[in-house]
C-alpha cells in the first residue's frame, strides 16, 4: 500500500504525518467513544426481554388502580345505602372523596418525584393507597369513609402518574408507546373486572364468623392493584433518567447494566456501554420551579385562548364520563328496585325506585343483574379503546373527537325517552365516546403546545378535569332521583358545546410570537433565540 506523505511547518521544524498514522489516530478515536453513549442508546443496548415483560405484567394492576380507586365507591353506595343510610348528599360526598384528595395535591407530586426519585415514591405512594382503601372499608362509619377515600385520592394521583412516566423512561425507545398504550387497554380491561369482582363479592352471603358485610370486603379487594404494584416495584430498579438529571451517571450505568443483565442473561460487565455521557449543564441545572413557571406560559398569549377551549372540553369529557360511570350502578339498581314495567322510561323507574328502596332489606339491594349490566358497559369501553387506537392514524384526531361527542350527546337524549331495558346500551355508547373524547383531546393539545409547556399543561388539564368530576358529582346527586330528564338533556346540551368549541381548535401547533421574544430580550441580529421559541410535535 503507497502511504503519500503530508508535511507540515512547525516552530520546531517539519514532522510528517501519514495516511497510516491517520488511519491509526481515527481508529483510536473510534474505540475510546464506541463505549460511550447517551441514554437513549444505552437502553436500546439493553435490549427487549424478562425486564420488560416483568414490567408489563406489573403494569397491569397499576393501571387497575385508577379505576379501582374511583369506581370502587359507585359500586358500594347501592349495596350500603341501606346499612349507612345515605342521603344523596352522603352518596356524592362518597363518589367525591378521592377525587378532592387528587385535587389538592395533584400539582405537587411531580416536584417530589423529581427530587426524590420514582422507585421509592412509588413503593411508599401505592402502599399507602391500598392501605387507606382497606380502611375506607373496614370502619362502616361515613365521616371516617370519606377520610379515607380523600386520603387516598391524595397518596393515589402521584404514584399512578409517575409510573407512567417510569415504564417510559426505562422502556427502549421502539417498544415505548406500546408500553404506555397497554396501560389504556390494561384499565379498560380493569372496569370489567372490577364489575366483576362486585358480582361476586357483593351479592355473596358473608359467613356469620366475618365481622364485615360484604361490600366492606369489596372495597377491601379494590385494595389489591395498589398493593400488588407496591410490592412489585420493590424489586425494580431506579429510573437511570431520574439518576442522570441528578448528576448520577455512574448509577445510571449500573441500572442499564441490570436491565441488560436481566433480559441477556448475559454478566453485567459484558454491557457494551462503559460510559453515559453527560446532559448539558445549563439543563440539567435548571430548576423544577423554573420549569414549572415555564411551563405557565400557557396562561398568556397567543396561548391562553386555546388553553382555554381545550381546558374546558376536557372538563366537560372527563366529568360527563365520569358521572356516567359511577352513578350508573346506583341508576342500575334504582331500576331494579322499582316495581313499575321497564317500559315506562328511565326517569319514572328512578323516581319509584328510590322510594320503594326505603322498604327494601340491605340484601335485596344486592342485585347480581347491576354488576352484570356494568361488565357489559365497561366491555364497550374497551372496544372503544381498541377503536380509537386502529382509527385515530386514519380519521385523524379533530374529527373522531367532534363526531365522539355529538354522537355522545345524542346518546344522552334519547335515554330519558326509551324505555330502561336499553339504556345499558345508550349508556355503554356514551362512555365509551366520551372516553374516546377524552384521549383525542389530550393528543391534540400535546400537539399544539411547545415542547416546554406540555408536561404544565397536561397537569393543570387533569386538576380541571377533576375539579369538574367533583362539582358535577353534587350536581347530579340533586338531579337523579327527582329531575332525571333534565339532567341527560344537560349532558346533551354540554356535548354541542363542546363539539362547537372543537371546530376552533387549531390543528397546527400554535407558534410563538418572535417578534414578541425580541423586544422582551432585546435581542439584536447577533443574538441567537432559544430553543424553547420552536413549537414541535410529538
Amino acid at each position: 500500500m503507497d502511504i503519500v506523505e503530508e508535511r507540515r511547518h512547525s516552530q520546531n521544524g517539519i514532522f510528517v504525518i501519514s495516511n497510516a498514522d491517520v488511519e491509526v489516530v481515527q481508529q483510536g478515536a473510534k474505540d475510546n467513544t464506541d463505549d460511550e453513549a447517551d441514554l437513549e442508546t444505552a437502553l436500546t443496548e439493553s435490549g427487549f426481554g424478562k425486564f420488560n415483560i416483568l414490567l408489563l405484567l406489573l403494569s397491569f394492576p397499576a393501571s387497575c388502580t385508577a379505576n379501582f380507586e374511583t369506581g370502587s365507591m359507585s359500586y358500594v353506595i347501592p349495596a350500603a345505602s341501606k346499612d349507612l343510610g345515605l342521603t344523596p348528599k352522603d352518596k356524592a360526598m362518597l363518589q367525591s372523596a378521592c377525587f378532592a384528595g387528587m385535587i389538592s395535591s395533584g400539582l405537587f407530586w411531580g416536584f417530589l418525584s423529581d427530587a426524590l426519585g420514582r422507585k421509592k415514591l412509588l413503593v411508599i405512594g401505592f402502599l399507602a393507597d391500598g392501605i387507606l382503601n382497606v380502611l375506607a372499608g373496614a370502619f362502616p362509619i361515613l365521616s371516617l369513609m370519606i377520610v379515607f377515600k380523600f386520603l387516598s385520592g391524595f397518596m393515589f394521583c402521584g404514584p399512578f402518574s409517575i409510573f407512567t412516566t417510569y415504564v417510559s423512561e426505562v422502556f427502549l425507545k421502539k417498544r415505548r408507546n406500546i408500553a404506555v398504550l397497554s396501560m389504556g387497554t390494561y384499565s379498560a380491561i380493569g372496569q370489567i373486572a372490577q364489575a366483576g369482582l362486585a358480582m361476586l363479592i357483593i351479592p355473596a352471603q358473608v359467613p356469620s364468623y366475618i365481622p364485615f358485610k360484604s361490600w366492606q370486603l369489596f372495597q377491601m379487594v379494590c385494595a389489591l392493584p395498589p398493593l400488588i404494584t407496591a410490592i412489585g416495584c420493590i424489586f425494580f430498579v431506579e429510573s437511570p433518567k431520574f439518576l442522570i438529571d441528578k448528576g448520577n451517571h455512574e448509577k445510571a450505568l449500573k441500572v442499564c447494566q441490570t436491565i441488560y443483565s436481566i433480559n441477556t442473561g448475559n454478566p453485567p460487565n459484558t454491557y457494551p456501554i462503559k460510559k453515559l455521557k453527560y446532559k448539558n449543564a445549563k439543563s440539567k441545572n435548571r430548576s423544577n420551579y423554573s420549569k414549572f413557571m415555564n411551563g405557565m406560559d400557557i396562561f398568556k398569549p397567543p396561548f391562553i385562548n386555546k388553553a382555554v377551549i381545550i381546558f374546558f372540553i376536557h372538563t366537560g369529557a372527563v366529568g360527563l364520563n365520569n358521572i356516567l360511570r359511577l352513578w350508573l350502578p346506583e341508576i342500575f339498581s334504582l331500576v331494579s328496585s322499582s316495581n313499575l314495567d321497564p317500559k315506562e322510561g328511565l326517569c319514572p323507574l328512578l323516581q319509584e325506585g328510590n322510594l320503594a328502596r326505603a322498604n327494601l332489606t340491605s340484601e335485596a339491594l344486592k342485585n347480581e343483574d347491576v354488576y352484570f349490566k356494568m361488565m357489559l358497559v365497561n366491555a364497550g369501553c374497551l372496544f372503544g379503546h381498541i377503536c380509537f387506537l386502529l382509527l385515530v392514524t386514519v380519521v385523524g384526531k379533530k374529527i373522531m373527537e367532534l363526531g365522539c361527542v355529538i354522537v355522545a350527546g345524542i346518546s344522552s337524549f334519547i335515554i330519558p325517552l326509551i324505555s330502561a331495558e336499553y339504556v345499558t346500551i345508550l349508556a355503554s355508547i356514551s362512555l365509551t365516546l366520551y372516553n374516546i373524547s377524552i384521549f383525542c383531546n389530550i393528543n391534540i393539545m400535546v400537539e399544539i403546545f411547545p415542547t416546554r409547556m406540555r408536561a404544565t399543561s397536561v397537569s393543570v388539564l387533569m386538576l380541571f378535569a377533576r375539579i369538574g368530576t367533583f362539582s358535577l358529582n353534587f350536581l347530579i346527586a340533586n338531579l337523579i332521583y327527582n329531575y332525571c330528564e333534565y339532567l341527560f338533556y344537560g349532558f346533551t346540551i354540554y356535548s354541542l358545546v363542546m363539539a362547537a368549541l372543537i371546530l376552533i381548535i387549531p390543528q397546527k401547533p400554535i407558534e410563538e410570537k418572535v417578534v414578541n421574544t425580541l423586544k422582551q430580550n432585546g435581542a439584536t441580529g447577533l443574538n441567537v433565540l432559544p430553543s424553547n421559541t420552536r413549537s414541535s410535535m410529538l
